[in-house]
């Protein structure tokens, strides 16, 4: 049983290795740009003034100026976890993963402070369409997941 549990430990570190370096992905485009990411496709179709432009983007340039060092952060911890896993270390995958999975709620943190302020920035005529675009995008990926069932 228990090589099935060192087995399962060093599975479970590589999907969130996987996982977690989609959220990467999203940071930054190929060419070392930033993109706006998921947040970036629903405010552009909300017509913001060039005022609210402004405010957006300072808001997440502060945002991206935050979460460097969370990001560097991350960086070494996704490296010593797949060190952990090359290791077959379980300890110190169990360990990896957890301090991994807080980091990545640090990251969630300051990106959700970010878009409260920018939604403070909105009309209520924005928030509510900002609202709808979400509720349409939520329905579309359950979808899928209900299908599967």
């Amino acid at each position: 049983m228990k090589p099935f549990r060192n087995k399962f430990a060093a599975w479970t570190a590589v999907a969130v290795l996987g996982a977690s370096t989609s959220l990467f992905a999203a940071e930054t485009s190929p060419s070392g740009g930033h993109r706006h990411g998921r947040h970036g496709a629903f405010l552009s179709s909300l017509n913001l003034t060039p005022a609210q432009q402004a405010q957006e983007k300072s808001i997440f340039q502060e945002a991206r100026q935050s979460a460097q060092p969370v990001r560097q952060q991350l960086r070494q911890t996704r490296q010593s976890l797949w060190a952990a896993v090359q290791a077959n270390n379980t300890a110190q995958i169990q360990q990896l993963a957890a301090t991994r999975g807080s980091e990545l709620g640090q990251l969630m943190a300051i990106r959700s402070t970010a878009m409260a302020k920018v939604y403070q920035t909105l009309t209520p005529d924005q928030q509510q369409k900002l609202n709808e675009l979400r509720e349409a995008r939520h329905a579309k990926h359950q979808a899928p997941a209900a299908e599967q069932n």
